[in-house]
């Protein structure tokens, strides 16, 4: 029976079904063939409890506010300030996305949503500068990948609710290494502006920085305290959700860049963004207790039982995520194997928030890795560039994840440290 129910999802998968439908529906097969063995009531409860956690109201509320920093020209400011920052070095138009990428990751905690806002204003310029189209899109969609991995994070909110673990410290955990690959991604843009002769642009000077930094000091504020009140302990992650769209709203209106009108459309778009990861949550939930009755647990326990050492079974982690990060997205990875690979962690006495933060990182890649890759999707949509330009120039991105990833192994430190403060 564990080979039907397994071989009914992967169909299901294989040809196109949402993970969300297939996840139900292979739970629901199970357990119309087999009333007696768990009964519908607790699967019921079980699923209510899923979404019964205070920490999942943040996910509308930082979805809301990725919608208001677009209506509000938020992320015309931080590409400013990003630009004066290391527009001069050379690549400097692919430094400031990155930069832009690594700022606005601090607000809204969602790639999708720092992807388009980025993407509409530097996709045109970088393109205009004599950047490959698929590079232009590449370096955007990497950019915006950043928003799961540096606080806030509504991946992280997923990761959280499905283990029952602190969103404080896993978002603590995630700044580290969320800055070193943004560093990383610059490191490659500057070999890509080398490679093919890309101009330096004259550096503005300091006086430059500061008239900048003085002209989108509110609107730097916003990741600050954002980021800086979640690890400080002023708000709980769900409050800072409210905080990051209040504070839009309030800069908004006083700008006069926000009119009730955009926030009354505002509001149903931040809803349904909301809808597709708040079902894949609840159905997984279904699909998790189906998977552990049937003892998924202990066949991958007696798999990692053959590796010699844990840096195995860290890499047995990071493959698994590449292959169904290119069939499925962060939130139904995590719902799907989280609940399998707990126990096993626990058996093998790993360390939890090194896990936790090891998992988190691999997982994140499936936003840039087709075909399923949600990012690169989203910024080849803004200039109509076809996939097939993509897929080459993310390879250098998505190695630079995959370095950061591994780096977690001999450097526990570096997802850790910050959260043991805490």
């Amino acid at each position: 029976m564990v080979t039907v129910v397994l071989v009914i999802f992967l169909v299901m998968l294989i040809i196109g079904v949402p993970i969300a439908v297939c996840m139900g529906l292979t739970a629901g097969f199970w357990l119309l063939v087999t009333p007696d063995k768990i009964p519908a009531m607790l699967v019921a409860s079980k699923m209510y409890y899923q979404m019964d956690n205070f920490a999942m109201l943040a996910v509308p509320f930082f979805m809301l506010a990725g919608q208001i920093m677009e209506r509000t020209g938020i992320t015309d400011g931080l590409v400013d300030f990003a630009n004066s920052l290391v527009g001069h070095i050379r690549g400097g138009l692919s430094h400031t996305a990155c930069l832009t990428g690594m700022l606005m990751a601090g607000i809204s905690g969602s790639g999708q949503a720092d992807t388009a806002a980025i993407g509409n204003i530097l996709i045109p310029s970088l393109t205009k500068d004599g950047y490959d189209e698929g590079y232009a899109v590449s370096v955007v969609a990497a950019s915006g990948g950043l928003g799961p991995i540096i606080p806030p994070s509504i991946f992280m909110i997923y990761y959280a609710t499905a283990t029952q673990c602190s969103v404080g410290k896993l978002f603590a955990g995630g700044l580290i290494p969320g800055i070193l690959m943004g560093i990383g991604f610059m490191i490659v843009g500057y070999f890509y502006a080398r490679k093919n002769q890309i101009p330096k642009k004259k550096f503005q000077g300091v006086k430059h920085i500061l008239i900048t930094l003085k002209n989108n000091i509110f609107v730097l504020l916003m990741p600050c305290i954002i980021v800086f009140g979640i690890l400080f302990g002023v708000f709980t992650p769900t409050e800072a959700g409210v905080a990051a769209a209040i504070y839009g709203m309030v800069y908004g209106f006083i700008t006069k860049r926000l009119t009730f009108k955009d926030l009354k459309d505002c509001l149903p778009q931040a809803v349904v963004s909301s809808i597709g990861a708040i079902m894949i949550v609840i159905l997984s939930q279904m699909f998790s207790y189906v998977l552990t009755w049937l003892n998924i647990s202990q066949v991958v326990l007696a798999l990692c039982a053959h590796f010699s050492s844990d840096l195995g079974f860290y890499i047995f982690i990071l493959v698994v995520c590449l292959i169904a990060g290119m069939f499925m997205d962060g939130a139904a990875i995590i719902y799907l194997f989280i609940p399998v690979l707990l126990p096993v962690v626990s058996a093998m006495q790993l360390d939890f928030m090194h896990f936790s933060m090891f998992f988190l990182l691999a997982a994140s890649m499936n936003q840039l890795t087709p075909p399923v890759g949600c990012l690169l999707f989203i910024a080849a949509g803004i200039n109509g560039t076809p996939l097939k330009k993509v897929i080459r120039p993310i390879i250098p991105f998505v190695i630079v994840c995959t370095i950061v990833t591994l780096l977690l192994i001999p450097f526990p430190w570096l997802g850790t440290w910050l959260p043991s403060l805490l």
